[in-house]
């Protein structure tokens, strides 16, 4: 019975203090949410995006479905005009997920879901991230490190 509880114990413990072992970006995802307000020139928004997948990105993670929100706050000045949405896998290579664009007036939050058929769905690599461009700047979304960059011009 003693050699039971001692062997128990040890399993316990690794359990619990395995996971400070373990590299981060080595485990899988499921869901990425992040928030942030911006102001730039005439504009203040917020963004709030999620981001749905499974994969580690160590290896390429794909991304399932993708939620953009977006409030242009009252003190804006003008509309705020998205383009395009897109994911890069790295730099230089991307995919669009959204190019017809849409205006949103101050004080108006718009909610657009993506849910990215399975022959489409783009992968998340190490430097991969999510772009949204505006009609006068861009902001980039890295959902691995999950932090936001911008606005740039």
């Amino acid at each position: 019975m003693a050699r039971f509880t001692r062997m128990a114990c040890v399993v316990i413990g690794f359990t619990l203090i395995s996971p400070f072992f373990l590299a981060a970006d080595l485990w899988a995802f499921s869901t990425i949410t992040e928030k942030k307000i911006f102001k730039e020139g005439p504009y203040s928004f917020q963004i709030e995006i999620q981001i749905k997948g499974s994969g580690s990105f160590k290896k390429k993670a794909k991304m399932t479905s993708l939620k953009v929100k977006i409030k242009n706050e009252k003190a804006s000045s003008d509309i705020l005009r998205v383009k395009t949405i897109r994911n890069h896998t790295e730099p230089k290579v991307y995919s669009d997920i959204e190019t017809r664009g849409y205006p949103i007036s101050p004080g108006q939050w718009v909610t657009k879901y993506y849910r990215l058929p399975k022959k489409n769905q783009p992968f998340l690599g190490e430097k991969g991230y999510v772009e949204i461009a505006f009609e006068n700047l861009v902001i980039h979304f890295m959902p691995r490190v999950r932090k936001f960059q911008g606005p740039m011009k």
